[in-house]
């Protein structure tokens, strides 16, 4: 009769090991008290933690940043704010960032009811600019990244001239983007269905949006100016771009200038009827 792998042990041996001590080959892991592999997932927790919190402290944009001015905080939907970009920072004179409340990295990818306020927001913004006869154009980059990062969108008031010579100026730039930097990407068009019906969740892209219509392009480099979008604009209104026009920081922390735009903005804030709603 054949005997069985186990054949030749001691009945003692009943794991078929030969009496080998087995804790010999126990890993580091399974050799650590439970106290000890606590202490090191907290270290690890506090770790990623002081590093999210070094990263969400350079989006000043962000309400949940410890670098937020609360005083450019210019509305405040229940998911959206709206956010006026500093002077010293701005192309043009009343730009300002939409930004979800809740952490988004990007709007392609954020909820139904995060976009319906982006969408009313949008809507009074351009009815704000149209009267006073000027054009806005809406501009969104988002690089491919694996860090914290909070979504923004620009809001850009423009001459109604450079609004209407949006579609050709960025269909030109994007085509020359991807020549350049090799990746040949097609140019979306969102007219008709919009950025989140255009881009797959998850995707790193540039969008920009007029009043009848826009562009979206998903980003293959890492190497994608973060500021094309607004060096584009910068080109359509023939002034230098912000790099090469720095600007110095405003004395009042733009209190004035916000104070101004808030003025205009009242008329047509939405959010306002939020409030209305509150108190009854």
């Amino acid at each position: 009769v054949m005997a069985g792998s186990s054949a030749g042990a001691d009945e003692e041996d009943m794991a078929g090991d030969g009496g080998i001590d087995m804790t010999m080959f126990t890993s580091n892991e399974r050799r650590l008290t439970d106290a000890a592999k606590q202490n090191r997932e907290m270290s690890k927790q506090m770790a990623l933690a002081q590093k999210e919190q070094k990263v969400t402290s350079l989006c000043w944009w962000w309400m949940e940043s410890s670098s937020f001015q609360k005083h450019r905080l210019l509305s405040l939907g229940d998911y959206v704010s709206l956010v006026f970009v500093p002077s010293h920072l701005a192309l043009v004179e009343f730009q300002c960032y939409l930004v979800p409340i809740k952490h988004s990295e990007s709007f392609a990818c954020c909820e139904d009811e995060v976009w319906d306020e982006v969408t009313r927001f949008r809507t009074c913004l351009r009815n704000m600019f149209a009267k006073e006869g000027k054009g806005v154009l809406f501009c969104e980059t988002v690089l491919p990244t694996k860090g914290l990062w909070q979504a923004r969108m620009d809001v850009i008031p423009v001459p109604k001239t450079v609004q209407e010579d949006a579609e050709i100026f960025f269909k030109s730039a994007l085509a020359e983007q991807s020549e350049e930097w090799g990746t040949h990407n097609k140019i979306l068009s969102t007219r008709g269905k919009g950025l989140r019906r255009t881009i797959p969740k998850g995707f790193p892209y540039f969008n920009v949006e007029w009043d009848d219509g826009g562009y979206a392009q998903i980003i293959e480099t890492n190497t994608f100016p973060k500021d094309f979008g607004i060096d584009t604009i910068a080109g359509m209104m023939d002034v230098n771009p912000l790099r090469f026009d720095r600007k110095p920081k405003a004395v009042d922390h733009d209190r004035g200038k916000i104070l101004e735009f808030v003025k205009h903005w009242k008329e047509f804030d939405w959010t306002l009827s939020l409030d209305d709603k509150e108190t009854f």
